[in-house]
Parts: C-alpha cells; sequence; structure tokens
C-alpha cells in the first residue's frame, strides 16, 4: 500500500485504537464480560437491535458520500453560473462601451462614447472589485464610473443563484451599484407572486447579492484593432489651427487618433473570477486530508481558502472555505461612434 496513503490514515488508526480501549475500560466498570462464544452467534441472533448493527456502522460512509456528490454537484453549478456571469459581463462592456452617459447630478463621472474610465489601454487592463460603496477601480475609488458599475453588477447578479443564501458578509446598501438590491427583490416577486407573503425571500436574495458583489472580480481587457496609420472604423475629431483643418501630404484630413477609445469591432476581454462557497463539511475535508498518489502536493487543497480572518478586507460575518473559480470570453464592442451625440441621463 502506498506510504503517503498510510500516512494520511494515522490519525484515523489512532482514533480506532482509542476507541477500543476506552470500549474495554467501559466493559470492566460496567462488569460485563467478554465471551467469544456468543460473539460466534451475534451474527445469527433475532434478538434486540442486532438488525440495526449494520446501519449504524455504513450511516457514517454513507453520509460522507452524499455529501461529496452534493458539493461535487455544487461545483459543477458554479463553473457553469461563472461562465455565464463571464459572457453576462462582456455583454454589458460591449453595451455600454458606446453609450454617452450624463450623470453630472447623480455623482457619477460623465462619460463619452467608446471610452472607458479611467481611460482603458491596451497595456493597461481594468480590474473591478465592489469596495462597499461602490467599484474600485485601478486602485481608487475617488470617483465612480457608471459603465464600469454596470460590468461589475452584471457578473454580481450571474454569481448571485451560485452563492449561499445564508448571511455569510455584511449586507450590500450601495446607491450607485449597477444591480440594487431592492430591484432584484421586486423582479423577483413578480416573476413569482407566491413569494410575496414569504419574508424570508427578500433576506436571502439579498444574502445572495451581498456575496456576489463582495466575492467577484472582473478583469477588463482591452484589444486596439485600431492604429494610428490604419483604417479607423470611428470618425475622429479633425485636427484644427486656427479654426482651419489640417491635411496631411496625401490631402486626408488629419484626425486625432485617441489610444485608449475603444473602436467598433475592438476585442474586450472579460475575465471574471468568484470565490465559491464551500460546504463547511467537504470544505473542511477537502483543505486538509487530500493526499496524492506518491505523496506530492495536490492541487485543490492549496486553492481552498479559510475566509473570516481579520486581515480579510471582505466583511464575513461567520468563517467560510471557498475556492477561486474564473473564467473568460471575448467579444467585440458594437455600434459605431455616432456623429451626433445622444446621451443617456441616468436620472
Amino acid at each position: 500500500m502506498n506510504r503517503a496513503v498510510l500516512q494520511a490514515l494515522l490519525p484515523a488508526l489512532a482514533a480506532l485504537a482509542a476507541g477500543f480501549i476506552l470500549l474495554r475500560l467501559l466493559m470492566r466498570l460496567s462488569g460485563a464480560s467478554f465471551e467469544v462464544r456468543r460473539l460466534r452467534t451475534l451474527h445469527r441472533s433475532q434478538k434486540g437491535a442486532v438488525q440495526s448493527l449494520s446501519f449504524v456502522l455504513t450511516l457514517p460512509l454513507f453520509i460522507m458520500i452524499v455529501m461529496f456528490i452534493v458539493q461535487v454537484s455544487q461545483l459543477m453549478i458554479g463553473i457553469m453560473g461563472v461562465h455565464y456571469a463571464t459572457f453576462a459581463a462582456a455583454r454589458a462592456a460591449i453595451v455600454w462601451t458606446p453609450a454617452r452617459i450624463n450623470g453630472d447630478s447623480m455623482g457619477e463621472a460623465r462619460e463619452i462614447e467608446n471610452v472607458l474610465q479611467p481611460p482603458l489601454r491596451e497595456e493597461r487592463p481594468l480590474n473591478l472589485t465592489f469596495t462597499g460603496s461602490g467599484t474600485d477601480f485601478e486602485g481608487t475609488s475617488a470617483y465612480t464610473s457608471y459603465k464600469l458599475e454596470k460590468i461589475l453588477g452584471a457578473a454580481a447578479l450571474a454569481t448571485a443563484p451560485v452563492s449561499p443564501s445564508r448571511l455569510m458578509v455584511d449586507p450590500v446598501n450601495c446607491s450607485q451599484c449597477g444591480v440594487q438590491a431592492w430591484a432584484v427583490q421586486a423582479m423577483y416577486q413578480q416573476l413569482v407572486p407566491s413569494s410575496q407573503g414569504n419574508t424570508k425571500i427578500p433576506e436571502r436574495l439579498l444574502n445572495k447579492l451581498s456575496y456576489a458583489y463582495w466575492n467577484t472580480r472582473v478583469e477588463l481587457t482591452f484589444f486596439d484593432r485600431d492604429t494610428l496609420d490604419g483604417p479607423t472604423y470611428n470618425p475622429r475629431e479633425i485636427v484644427l489651427y486656427d479654426g482651419l483643418p489640417q491635411q496631411n501630404d496625401e490631402g486626408d484630413w488629419i484626425r486625432d487618433w485617441v489610444p485608449h477609445e475603444v473602436g467598433w469591432q475592438d476585442p474586450l476581454r472579460l475575465t471574471v473570477t468568484h470565490d465559491f462557497a464551500l460546504l463547511p463539511g467537504p470544505g473542511r475535508f477537502l483543505a486538509k486530508f487530500i493526499v496524492r498518489e506518491g505523496g506530492g502536493p495536490d492541487r485543490v487543497s492549496s486553492r481552498i481558502q479559510i475566509r473570516g480572518g481579520t486581515a480579510d478586507s471582505v466583511p464575513w460575518t461567520r468563517p467560510a472555505y471557498t475556492v477561486p473559480i474564473s473564467a473568460s470570453a471575448t467579444l467585440t464592442n458594437e455600434g459605431f461612434k455616432p456623429l451626433l451625440p445622444y446621451e443617456q441621463n441616468i436620472n
């Protein structure tokens, strides 16, 4: 037998030996006697609770197998949920990037079409995380972006179904988030009218959305297919000098080239990472007791994190075992940049 497996079973063997010692001590204190002759006839006995002996012996193993089946099933559902969240975030990115947002009255930055704030460049992707009051990007939350809030909100809303419904983190109370908790609760009541009398459902929906926001991260990468000399798919501003448009040697109008402008059909790659919550029992077992054949380090327990410590930025209400699940999707930006701007007022 593999030496690593034997070493992993040493705690179980020690516990089994301790159990036999305690059983022997209990027999001596109770005055019971050990008769081998009666033990030989035990399997033929029809008296007492002998019939339930096999059930008692196999029940713990059966429960453990069932729990692992449930955990693996939840992991498969979580993987599918994160893949869908990646598509949802990419879809939100290509739809909201061409929009012009007039958000001055809402405390949002005024955003023009085909530009994401802070200026997105091909060599510098954006990392979107939730801070409790909005979306954090580039290590600062001094100003907010309505477009980026929509992108992170789409990812969080898609990962909410695979998030736990029990209270794991502090509830989200964010007026600038791309997805509002009250909207999710109202939408659910409209889709399931019979749930309006259940006071627990709005609380569980809030717990799911809160966990999804705190434990979902989005990385946005931009690939610029347009170059300074190549053809452009968006109308650029004509360079003026003393009020007169400038021309190059070929007689073409000289237009400004914006390196952070996401043009039509420019690919946007979205990578969504979600910290999936494991069941307490299987999560603890997977984090500690997995041993690979040959004694080498396994690739499962090293990815499982015990969350809820003081150094964690997420406001956990109870310890949890999580494993990160990531997926990526690439879609091209939609729509031409309009010659006549159309502003979307978000009031």
